[in-house]
């Protein structure tokens, strides 16, 4: 969770910083508005691989970051907070960001939520795996503030926040885990930036120095951080491998590094989303004990995904819930049946679809 949470909060910080003068930037709430809308696009690249980099020096700086290299990467979209699945648990929230990802190995669909008012804040996520059989959802107390508005070159703050993680089956509460951070940032630096693909843009620098504190005692680490962010939306940001880590220079970096160009927008529909409903073949096929079963949806929509048996007989129910518009993949378990031929049924809204699938002991 911990990944997601850098990655979707990396994506915000590209939100937040708009153009206007060069070492002049003042962020507004106008300006999160509308790099927030709906059908915004932002995708993450990460290097896994890179360990040193040059992060320039406070005040008139410039930075190289060209030979960064792809490892993988996310894409991320602004949707509506209404509708989401874990709307309920941040009532406050204004926008939120939807993904694609991997939740230990797991494919999950997950959902940052943030509450613009004086400042912008972070609320937290939640991440629904297993088809909605599974959900993780993390709640900042009280909420964090990711950046205080206005800000420009020089602004600094600091927000204090427990970051308490619940792990459900079923809506039953199975874990959780909570970590308190008091967490520094100043916008310390600004300069030229080059980014993989040879582009060139005007950026502020910010540093992030995260103490976080196990509960209920216990301190558990400190992390510095460099957040580089330019006037459309081009973002890197690194950590330090070190709690001392110099503010200048060549610095020991703890992979991955991400990187993000500028905003893009859709017509609504992420990349990740499917224009059409499909239902996939499952993988593997032939199977023992288990198999994947992907599908997709274009909207909103009451979804459900069962198993039978040759007689017609409904041996498994594996989704039976409203889902919002996204790539799904849901896990059957055949541990309990019969070697044998069975059949997958999706049915959504007037969409339905039946494909076979065989386990073989």
């Amino acid at each position: 969770m911990n990944r997601l949470r850098t990655c979707l909060l990396t994506v915000c910080a590209v939100a937040a910083f708009t153009s206007q003068a060069f070492a002049q930037v003042t962020v507004t709430a106008a300006d999160v508005t509308s790099d927030f809308a709906v059908g915004n696009i932002k995708s993450n690249q990460y290097d896994s691989t890179v360990t040193s980099l040059n992060i320039g020096s406070p005040g008139s700086s410039s930075w190289d970051f060209s030979g960064l290299h792809r490892s993988s990467g996310v894409t991320l979209t602004s949707v509506a907070v209404q509708g989401t699945p874990f709307a309920s648990h941040f009532p406050a929230a204004t926008f939120a960001l939807q993904t694609n990802v991997l939740y230990q190995g797991i494919p999950a669909v997950a959902y940052i939520y943030f509450q613009l008012g004086a400042n912008l804040l972070d609320l937290g996520q939640g991440a629904g795996v297993q088809s909605g059989a599974a959900t993780v959802v993390a709640t900042n107390t009280p909420s964090q503030v990711l950046y205080a508005l206005p800000a420009t070159y020089g602004t600094t703050w600091t927000t204090s926040y427990l970051d308490t993680t619940i792990i459900s089956l079923d809506g039953v509460p199975m874990t959780g885990s909570g970590v308190r951070h008091v967490t520094s940032f100043v916008v310390d630096a600004y300069g030229s930036m080059t980014i993989p693909g040879g582009t060139v843009h005007q950026t502020l620098r910010i540093r992030k120095v995260d103490s976080t504190f196990t509960t209920p005692a216990g301190t558990a680490a400190k992390v510095v951080g460099y957040i580089y962010l330019a006037k459309d939306g081009t973002l890197v940001q690194m950590n330090a491998a070190g709690e001392g880590a110099a503010d200048s220079g060549t610095i020991s970096i703890a992979p991955p590094v991400s990187w993000q160009s500028a905003v893009a927008t859709s017509i609504g529909v992420a990349p990740s989303v499917s224009l059409a409903y499909s239902l996939g073949q499952n993988y593997p096929n032939p199977f023992n004990p288990s198999t994947e079963i992907p599908y997709s949806l274009p909207g909103n929509a009451h979804v459900t995904l069962a198993v039978f048996n040759i007689l017609g007989q409904q041996v498994a129910t594996l989704v039976d819930e409203n889902q919002v518009a996204g790539k799904y993949t849901a896990r059957f378990d055949g541990s309990s049946l019969a070697s044998g031929l069975y059949f997958y049924r999706l049915q959504a809204g007037s969409f339905l679809q039946t494909r076979r699938l065989l386990l073989l002991r």
